[in-house]
């Protein structure tokens, strides 16, 4: 294997442009603004100190410089897999904080592991396994439950565990402990990010609100109205570390990293899939695998949390002019900087402006839009999304999205099960054959029933397409002596269909019925071709059309 298959880094790096040095290193910096407050603000949706956060986003974004294949994407903390971790390992009432910590890096760790397994079977298509409507709902579910999480951190009072109706129900009934002064400064945090956002999209703005609520803190007695601060912060690098796994549950550790893993490779793929193509270049899926697994393992022993592509910070990363790696490169230097000469300047940092942070950054998870737009496509796909959401909240972000991974197979399978069988008829004046429900005016010639069956013909269906095709003769098209099969829409048949069809050729022979095959193209036909379909029912070296085939039948009744 090529060493730059496995390091990108040791190709662009040899045909670096000069000239792309000085936005690289702006769009570093800028996003390097932007990783800081944010990753604090995520890590304490999984219970864990800003550190971590930092930590996380450093470590990441330095790996993925030398193993990642997009210019754009920015890795790090976010707040999807930061609640998944928290609400999957915080009801488990760890009383030791460091086995807590321990725990974590476990299980970014194994998520990572996975991912490098992955990586070496060339598993990148399972970035189709969780739909984009499972993902909107999901998503949306998150959000709604990192919010119960954060409105009483935001308002002053004492968080709680629990799902996300359990959450509101007990901030609703402790509304009366709100701490003014610190819902004050959240409030007006939010709204500072909601005017700033709004009219200058690309400065560092939550960095700005952080340093001014520090320096609001510093200078005011606010601390003694009861603001929670953030308070020390340990400076310096992380420590190595080996998590031990026998912490979790084998089961707990397995579904949790299974499914960390699954979001933070189809989320971050997303993204940079989406500015690769703005940009117009293309990104490697299966390398992007050895990436999020390389960047996840050396996370995991340098203290940190699971990782992936941060959508926020990737758009502001392409905004500021990033041409490759490069930029997240500098970024992690940014962070680096910061924990070894400079954590002190957060010491005064409230615990408000952080879910403030969080709960601003997680509304566009909440896309009404696409939910809309899913409704008017699909009743049912819209059904699976809610769910979703509704699975997220009452049972937690992990039971959700396996809830919702679960519904769209069962209406994948359920559409297999159950394929559209067309009845086609002639539409006047050309050679087309389309569904007459569709197009009432194709003409059906006498004694013959021509048939398309949308989908492939495997072992979950050839049951109901016989059956189909059996009551339309036998009810419908009682005078029919020419079955005419139209495969132009079956894109594959398993055995289970060869030996559906052969059985349906016999007992339409019992009925006088002459069965052919019209449009059977070759990889198709390559399956059938040792079985006695080939003969039977296809009868040409030549794929057919319909036309042809009905005149080959009406050419053997004149020769009878």
């Amino acid at each position: 294997m090529k060493l730059s298959s496995l390091l990108p880094v040791t190709e662009w790096a040899r045909s670096y442009n000069k000239e792309w040095l000085r936005p690289d290193i702006i769009a570093g910096i800028t996003v390097g603004a932007f990783t800081i407050p944010e990753a604090m603000a995520y890590v304490s949706l999984a219970g864990l100190p800003p550190e971590i956060g930092l930590y996380s986003a450093m470590v990441a974004l330095l790996i993925y410089l030398f193993f990642g294949t997009s210019n754009q994407l920015s890795m790090g903390p976010t707040s999807t897999l930061s609640i998944l971790v928290g609400a999957t390992l915080g009801p488990l009432m760890v009383i030791d904080t460091i086995q807590y910590f321990m725990m974590v890096s476990l299980v970014a760790v194994m998520a990572g592991l996975l991912a490098i397994i992955s990586w070496a079977f060339r598993f990148g298509f399972i970035i189709k396994f969780i739909s984009k409507t499972v993902l909107t709902g999901f998503l949306a579910g998150i959000a709604l439950y990192i919010a119960s999480g954060q409105l009483p951190q935001l308002f002053g009072i004492p968080g709680t565990q629990g799902n996300f109706f359990e959450r509101i129900y007990y901030f609703l009934i402790n509304i009366d402990q709100t701490n003014l002064a610190t819902l004050a400064i959240g409030a007006g945090g939010i709204l500072f990010l909601f005017l700033a956002t709004k009219k200058f999209p690309r400065l560092p703005n939550t960095l700005f609100l952080v340093l001014g609520s520090i320096i609001l803190v510093s200078f005011t007695d606010l601390a003694s109205l009861g603001v929670q601060i953030v308070g020390s912060i340990p400076q310096g690098l992380p420590a190595l570390i080996i998590p031990d796994p026998t912490l979790i549950d084998v089961n707990i550790l397995i579904t949790l990293a299974v499914t960390v893993f699954l979001v933070s490779y189809i989320e971050g793929y997303l993204f940079a899939s989406k500015f690769a193509a703005i940009n117009k270049y293309k990104i490697d899926k299966n390398q992007e695998l050895l990436a999020l697994g390389a960047s996840n393992i050396a996370v995991g022993l340098f203290q940190g949390l699971p990782i992936g592509g941060v959508p926020s910070r990737t758009a502001v990363n392409n905004e500021s002019g990033a041409k490759t790696p490069l930029a997240g490169g500098i970024s992690g230097l940014v962070i680096l900087l910061v924990l070894v000469f400079f954590t002190g300047i957060f010491y005064n940092l409230p615990e408000t402006i952080l879910a403030a942070i969080v709960l601003f950054v997680i509304k566009r998870l909440v896309d009404i839009p696409h939910f809309r737009s899913i409704y008017s496509f699909s009743r049912i796909e819209f059904a699976i999304a809610f769910v979703t959401l509704l699975s997220v909240l009452f049972f937690g972000a992990l039971e959700g999205i396996v809830i919702g991974v679960i519904l769209s197979v069962l209406g994948l399978l359920k559409n297999l099960y159950n394929p559209h069988i067309a009845v086609l008829g002639r539409i006047p004046g050309t050679n087309q054959y389309l569904d007459v429900k569709r197009r009432p005016e194709g003409e059906i010639a006498p004694h013959t029933l021509l048939l398309r069956v949308d989908g492939s013909q495997i072992f979950l269906n050839t049951e109901s397409i016989k059956d189909t095709i059996l009551n339309l003769v036998d009810n419908e098209y009682k005078d029919t002596m020419l079955l005419v099969l139209d495969f132009e829409s079956t894109p594959f048949i398993d055995y289970s269909g060869i030996e559906m069809l052969e059985e349906l050729s016999d007992e339409l022979k019992q009925r006088s019925i002459k069965v052919k095959a019209a449009n059977m193209y070759e990889p198709l036909r390559d399956s059938i071709r040792n079985s006695r379909l080939e003969k039977e029912i296809v009868e040409s070296k030549f794929c057919l059309t319909i036309d042809q085939c009905i005149r080959r039948w009406e050419s053997e009744e004149k020769e009878k």
